[in-house]
């Protein structure tokens, strides 16, 4: 393979599809469109309300191994601590001061926060979906992650297991030794943080393994 095996540009009119699997998450309003072609190459389509992001990768600096997990929304999880908190102390309240007065002025409070502790649980449910994760091969960037079992788990498995085996048949025919891959990698990474695909945090993560890295 040519020392510019990350290069992914190709024209989309010359592309020879392998396989599709399009996702929608109507919680987050976003639509997840995976497309793999020229046997070594994916492109990947993020739309959402925020807009809509493109980029293609070259499977050779994929990980073939996926790794699965929860992303957690720590925003609705830290609203549901607090208004169990807030229902749990008016209720401990009420039940040391049950008087009729109390209990008219303070249990439709109680109300209330159990009902904002219920739709925060749906809302952290809702936003904290579990995915299944393809890092890069060497700085261990999350570079694709697909919702589990989305669009329905038959579909979903087929699609992984063909990705693995492109990812996997990419990387055998890669013919440049590992330093070159490194830098191929990070050079990647860096257009991807300039595109907004990966955030800068997640760049400045992954460059900083390059230290600890025998190449």
């Amino acid at each position: 393979m040519d020392p510019s095996s990350l290069s992914s540009e190709q024209p989309e009119q010359h592309r020879s599809i392998n396989k599709t699997m399009i996702q929608v998450s109507k919680a987050k309003g976003e639509t997840r469109t995976f497309q793999i072609y020229d046997d070594k190459y994916i492109n990947i389509t993020l739309d959402n309300l925020f807009g809509q992001k493109i980029y293609n990768l070259n499977l050779c600096m994929l990980e073939p191994w996926p790794v699965r997990h929860r992303n957690v929304s720590w925003r609705w999880m830290l609203s549901m601590i607090y208004f169990g908190i807030a229902a749990l102390a008016y209720g401990i309240y009420i039940y040391n001061h049950p008087s009729g007065e109390t209990l008219s002025r303070l249990i439709p409070l109680v109300v209330i926060f159990i009902l904002l502790l219920l739709g925060s649980l749906l809302m952290f449910l809702y936003r904290s979906p579990n995915v299944t994760e393809f890092r890069s091969r060497y700085c261990g960037c999350v570079l694709i992650s697909l919702l589990y079992s989305n669009p329905n788990k038959e579909l979903f498995d087929k699609f992984v297991d063909e990705l693995k085996q492109r990812i996997l048949l990419a990387s055998q025919a890669v013919r440049i030794d590992k330093h070159r891959m490194l830098i191929n990698e990070i050079t990647k990474l860096r257009k991807l943080r300039n595109d907004g695909v990966i955030s800068e945090r997640e760049y400045i993560n992954a460059s900083r393994r390059i230290p600890n890295m025998r190449v």
